[in-house]
């Protein structure tokens, strides 16, 4: 009787561990609130942005919707990925201001990547490596050099640290590719991809720039949330696949 009770309590204790390792920190419907207040804010800033001229305030309202998910990860227990996002938030309101910050914002994103180059790293040295995701890293290669051809001309003053935050995108997405998990991940990356190429022609080709309402500045915003959102999910649905 007495091995029976140590047993139960054993599981017990065992149990209690694996929620202590794995479980979230806040009730699972919760984070569908997270997730759906950080889309409602991302919203009121595309409205925002569009009748305003930006500024502190209208780059609090930017990162809002990026902390809420930095908080979902955080209550996930995915404190990396956290990170991440609070160094993305940081590049957004660098970005926001009047004028924009734009060395600040290519060095909060740089370092944003390499913490998300960490987390794929880290998948892919646990599990292994995807092999088609080679197939996606050589497109990606000559698509960064395509890019960097075009875009030299134009970067002035930003060539270096343009240059080598192309680098750091270049290869946080191709590791992404290479990641076992949800294919939310490598959408995500590719979606950050196409926002921050986007940002590049606008900003070094003077292209995607329109009179009245900005449409490449709203298709600049909705891929780069998409991104962080997808690459959200993904990731702490991985965490918590490899957590058992």
């Amino acid at each position: 009787m007495e091995s029976i009770c140590m047993s139960e309590q054993d599981n017990e204790f065992s149990s209690a561990n694996r929620y202590k390792e794995a479980g979230a920190l806040i009730p699972e419907w919760t984070g569908a609130a997270y997730l759906g207040v950080a889309i409602f804010a991302a919203l009121v800033f595309l409205v925002l942005d569009q009748v305003t001229a930006g500024g502190a305030q209208i780059a609090l309202v930017k990162v809002s919707g990026i902390i809420l998910l930095a908080m979902y990860a955080a209550f996930r227990k995915a404190f990396v990925l956290a990170l991440a996002l609070v160094l993305s938030a940081g590049g957004d309101f660098a970005l926001a201001l009047n004028p924009p910050e734009m060395e600040a914002g290519i060095g909060f994103f740089g370092a944003a990547h390499l913490v998300y180059l960490v987390i794929f790293a880290g998948f892919i040295l646990k599990d292994g490596w995807r092999k088609d995701g080679l197939v996606l890293a050589v497109a990606l290669l000559a698509f960064g050099i395509a890019m960097f051809v075009w875009l030299r001309p134009g970067m002035g003053e930003l060539l270096v640290p343009a240059s080598a935050y192309l680098g750091i995108i270049l290869a946080m997405v191709i590791a992404a590719g290479l990641v076992r998990g949800p294919r939310l991940i490598v959408a995500g990356a590719l979606l950050f991809l196409i926002s921050d190429s986007m940002i590049a022609a606008r900003l070094f080709r003077e292209t995607l720039v329109f009179d009245g309402l900005d449409w490449g500045g709203v298709a600049v915003w909705i891929t780069y949330f998409a991104a962080q959102f997808c690459l959200a999910i993904g990731i702490v649905r991985r965490k918590a696949f490899q957590a058992g």
